[in-house]
């Protein structure tokens, strides 16, 4: 978006998917709409290509990027991803492309093909085809030629975010929100609400005989906004959490708190790190540190069973991570409980309950039973450099979550970088890159970028989206993406804007 006030330029997508799958956003790589999934833990953009092809590959939702037979020219890159209990990787080459969103918005970047992978795109989350990787530039891998020596190339070292950055002025920041799990699983929701009642209450809401409300009304999971974010989707108070590190967005965690007690016997949590992730479904916890926070959760009588339950399920529940079937009147969920993560200065984040509670009932042949379990905690099950603490969805979901990712030219970042944390507001309202109101990170980037136009750079673009148009992906789509690479190159020369550490390894074991 941008205005005849010289604005800085924002941008909006929604969002889709769920915890278990992560959360994605659809962009339009070339002239293929792909769904991306956010990554704040990582930092390649790759996608599925046409040229995988494996097993592995062929449950993925269709379609695939199409690759020019010209592939063999371009630079190999490979990644890899995981903690102590799962890991990931694949392969492919880096290329340039032109990203489309918001319809109408362009900008040139890289973006990695992916032609093999081993674990990294999973069946059940076929939609999934590729990820956006929003951690910093030192995360990410770097492609090397065919002589085995590692790419020189600046554009290749810019993110797909920084790339944006540069060519739109765009401020250095971003916000991620999702929705409530109550506002997008209405079945959840009526379970959740109905076990929070006394038996009078139950009773009343029975003999009114009222459908319960199983279609999902909210037509989008989440919102992505760059550049800042909205004021109205701000539901409270801000809680703004420094960032100890900028390669990762590591914070660091005091403790954490049910009832306004703090969890006792929690050890060396931020032990080598802690981290905000987006690509991670849970919050991870050392083995030890989440047996503490169970054993706290279970006194809180947060889920209440009556006596028809035995103690040894009622421990089976908490600690071997049972799945209970059982008539509703046998439990009660208490909706006083509460969770939060006090970070360091006593910055408090608050952990809404029904993120860490999944609820079904039987159906229409028993309606009066439901099958309710405990969620959105694992452990780590390691250790080493292994992050021991990752914060992933079931912090944010209901939460607006801001990156204010620093200016540049305030000590590489330190003195700004910020995470914000509030409750989310209007999720499930339409939006646009004109609702971001509230800019954030204005730095000499995004300055220079608004003040000093480069008109050239904007008709080669407007030349180059021609020529793909035309050519679809054969010789010409080739040649723009190499014409593009050499002018980015050249103006990033002549710029001088961007310096790199020259020990960047070509592949970095991506530990959250």
């Amino acid at each position: 978006m941008q205005n005849h006030q010289q604005q800085p330029w924002t941008a909006h997508l929604d969002l889709y998917g769920s915890p278990e799958c992560d959360y994605h956003a659809q962009l339009t790589i070339g002239s293929t709409l792909m769904n991306l999934v956010l990554d704040t833990g990582s930092a390649n953009t790759a996608v599925i290509s046409d040229l995988c092809s494996s097993e592995n590959c062929t449950f993925v939702q269709k379609p695939y990027l199409p690759i020019p037979d010209s592939y063999a020219n371009f630079d190999t890159v490979n990644a890899s991803y995981g903690n102590a209990k799962l890991r990931s990787y694949w392969k492919g080459y880096a290329t340039g492309q032109l990203i489309s969103f918001d319809h109408v918005q362009q900008a040139f970047a890289r973006v990695d093909v992916i032609t093999d992978h081993q674990s990294f795109f999973i069946p059940r989350c076929s939609k999934n085809q590729g990820i956006w990787g929003l951690a910093h530039p030192s995360l990410q891998t770097r492609p090397r030629k065919s002589n085995g020596h590692a790419s020189n190339s600046e554009q290749q070292k810019l993110t797909l975010f920084d790339s944006i950055r540069r060519e739109k002025g765009l401020p250095n920041a971003f916000t991620v929100q999702i929705c409530p799990k109550s506002a997008v699983d209405p079945a959840f929701a009526h379970e959740f609400n109905f076990l929070g009642l006394n038996s009078t209450m139950r009773h009343a809401q029975l003999q009114q005989q009222q459908p319960s409300a199983t279609e999902k009304t909210c037509l989008r999971d989440g919102h992505f906004w760059l550049g800042g974010y909205p004021s109205q989707s701000v539901g409270s108070e801000i809680v703004w959490v420094p960032l100890s590190h900028t390669r990762y967005y590591e914070v660091k965690v005091d403790h954490f708190v049910v009832n306004g007690n703090i969890v006792a016997g929690m050890e060396q949590i931020n032990v080598p790190r802690t981290i905000i992730d987006t690509g991670t479904k849970d919050i991870v916890l050392t083995p030890l540190n989440l047996e503490k926070l169970l054993h706290a959760l279970w006194h809180s009588k947060l889920v209440q069973f009556d006596d028809s339950v035995s103690k040894e399920h009622e421990k089976s529940f908490w600690f071997d991570h049972a799945q209970l079937s059982l008539p509703k009147k046998a439990l009660t969920i208490s909706h006083n409980v509460s969770v939060a993560i006090a970070f360091e200065g006593n910055n408090v984040v608050s952990l809404p309950i029904e993120n860490i509670l999944n609820i079904r009932d039987f159906g229409e042949q028993m309606p009066d039973w439901v099958n309710i379990s405990w969620t959105g905690f694992t452990n780590s099950g390691g250790s080493g450099n292994m992050a021991s603490t990752i914060l992933g969805n079931t912090l944010f979901l209901g939460k607006t979550v801001i990156f204010d990712r620093g200016r540049e030219e305030d000590g590489a970042h330190k003195m700004t970088s910020r995470i914000g944390f509030a409750d989310a507001s209007a999720c499930c309202r339409t939006s646009s890159g004109k609702d971001v109101n509230i800019l954030l990170s204005v730095d000499s980037v995004t300055k220079i970028s608004i003040i000093h136009q480069d008109h050239v750079a904007n008709t080669v673009q407007i030349c180059l989206i021609l020529l793909i148009a035309l050519s679809g992906v054969g010789f010409f789509s080739t040649m723009a993406v190499f014409l593009m690479n050499g002018y980015q190159e050249k103006k990033n020369r002549a710029a001088d804007a961007i310096s790199f550490k020259g020990d960047e390894q070509h592949q970095i074991h991506l530990v959250k």
